[in-house]
C-alpha cells in the first residue's frame, strides 16, 4: 500500500506468476460446465498460485511471531474478515519491515509490516489499512492488474530468460515491479479504499481512521518528498484518496472528527488528595479544592471540550 518491495522479490514473485497462470486459466475455463464450478475453478488455481508466491515470500523476509503483535493484528483481521464476499482462506501475517507497509498476493494472503504498525495511531487506523488489502484480494485486483500488465510482463521474463535475470532486474524496478507491488491503477485503488472502507465500517471501526491514516501518509509524503515515475501516472495521489474517503465519511452521516480516532484533544476530569484535576491528554489544565461549586464548573468544562474541542484541519496543516 505505501512502499513497494524490492527487485529480487519481484522478480520471483513474476516468474512464479506469469509461467502458469494465464493460458492454464483459458484451458481451465473451457472445461467447466458451469459458473459455480468455473468460480471454484478460478478460486483453486488463485489460491495455489498465491501459496506458491507466499513460499517464495517467507524465504526472503523474515516474520514477526511476538505475541503481542500477533494478538493485536489478527484480532483486527478477524474481526474484517467476515465482511468479505470471497470464498478464500485469507491468512495475515507480520513481516520484520522497518518502513509502512501493506500488500496482497492473489488467494487472500495480506501481510503488514512491524513498521506500519509503529506508524498507525490507533486499532481503527490499522484496521482501514488491513481492510483495504482485503478488498484488493476480495476484488481479485492483484490478478486483474496481471492481466492488464500481461504484455509487459511476458516481455520482462523474456528478457529475464535471455539474460539469465541481469535485464529484468532493470526493467523489474521501474516498470513490471509496478504491477506486481499492489501499486493498482487508479480505479482498483479508489475501489480499494471506497469498499476497504465499507468492510471496516461493517466491522464496526470508525471511518473517519482512513482519513486520518492517508493524511499520516500525506505528512510523510512532505518530509521525503519523490518524483511521479511515469508508471504511476495512472495511481491516485494522496489528497485525491483523502478527499473521496472524507466524502464517503460525510455522506453515511459521520462527522468527520479526528480525536477520537487519533485519541488526542481528550479532555479528563479526576480527584486526587480532595482536589480536581482537569486535563487534556496528559496535560493538566486547571486544578481545584473538590466543592459542589468547582464540581460542577469542571463538569461544564469537560462536556464544552468533548463537544467543540475538535481537530477540524489534517495533522499536516
Amino acid at each position: 500500500m505505501i512502499k513497494t518491495l524490492n527487485v529480487k522479490r519481484f522478480l520471483i514473485a513474476l516468474l512464479v506468476l506469469l509461467i502458469p497462470f494465464t493460458a492454464n486459466d483459458c484451458l481451465a475455463r473451457k472445461k467447466t460446465k458451469s459458473p459455480e464450478e468455473s468460480i471454484q475453478a478460478s478460486v483453486k488455481r488463485e489460491v495455489i498460485l498465491g501459496d506458491k508466491i507466499a513460499e517464495e515470500i517467507a524465504k526472503n523476509m523474515k516474520f514477526n511471531e511476538d505475541p503481542i503483535y500477533t494478538a493485536r493484528v489478527r484480532g483486527i483481521f478477524n474481526r474484517l474478515t467476515p465482511w468479505t464476499t470471497r470464498p478464500l482462506p485469507y491468512k495475515i501475517h507480520i513481516v520484520k519491515e522497518k518502513s509502512p507497509n501493506a500488500f496482497c498476493v492473489p488467494g487472500g494472503n495480506i501481510y503488514v509490516t512491524t513498521g506500519l504498525l509503529d506508524f498507525v495511531r490507533s486499532d481503527a487506523e490499522l484496521a482501514f489499512v488491513i481492510a483495504h488489502e482485503l478488498a484488493h484480494a476480495n476484488g481479485k485486483h492483484v490478478i486483474v492488474q496481471m492481466e492488464r500488465n500481461q504484455k509487459l510482463s511476458l516481455a520482462a521474463l523474456a528478457i529475464a530468460i535471455a539474460s539469465r535475470g541481469a535485464g529484468a532486474a532493470i526493467m523489474l524496478s521501474n516498470v513490471a515491479a509496478v504491477a506486481m507491488a499492489n501499486a493498482y491503477s487508479r480505479d482498483l485503488e479508489q475501489e480499494a479504499d471506497l469498499n476497504g472502507a465499507d468492510i471496516a465500517e461493517k466491522a464496526g471501526y470508525d471511518l473517519v481512521a482512513g482519513v486520518t491514516v492517508m493524511e499520516s501518509l500525506a505528512e510523510e509524503e512532505l518530509k521525503q518528498p519523490w518524483i511521479d515515475p511515469g508508471v504511476y501516472r495512472d495511481h491516485p495521489k494522496i489528497s485525491e484518496r483523502i478527499r473521496y474517503i472524507a466524502d464517503v465519511v460525510e455522506k453515511k452521516g459521520y462527522k468527520l472528527n479526528r480525536k477520537h480516532v487519533l485519541k488526542l484533544l481528550i479532555p479528563t476530569l479526576a480527584e486526587e488528595n480532595g482536589q480536581l484535576i482537569f486535563k487534556i491528554d496528559s496535560t493538566e489544565i486547571a486544578r481545584a479544592p473538590k466543592n459542589p461549586e468547582t464540581q460542577k464548573f469542571f463538569e461544564t468544562a469537560l462536556q464544552m471540550t468533548r463537544d467543540n474541542f475538535q481537530m477540524e484541519t489534517p495533522a499536516y496543516d
